[in-house]
């Protein structure tokens, strides 16, 4: 199994602000959502219903492991690359 350098997305354990409960698995993907293309796809082609939210790549990502403007931390990630 060869797989690219470039990370695609990354499964993330996150915890909700408001309830602290954590959660994991959830999908972040790098990729972008193109209407044009395929509505139903990111632009590497994970299921849109899989994806639980959308980030310009890891630098974005690690943004969340602190308090932000969004109601959920990321505890910890797996970074993940399309086979």
């Amino acid at each position: 199994m060869t797989q690219s350098n470039q990370p695609i997305g990354a499964y993330a354990v996150i915890q909700w602000l408001d309830s602290n409960e954590e959660g994991d698995g959830y999908y972040f993907s790098f990729g972008e959502y193109n209407e044009d293309n395929d509505p139903d796809h990111d632009s590497f082609g994970v299921r849109d219903d899989d994806i639980f939210f959308y980030c310009d790549g890891e630098h974005e990502l690690k943004s969340y492991l602190t308090k932000g403007s969004e109601d959920f931390v990321v505890i910890a990630y797996d970074l993940a690359y399309k086979e």
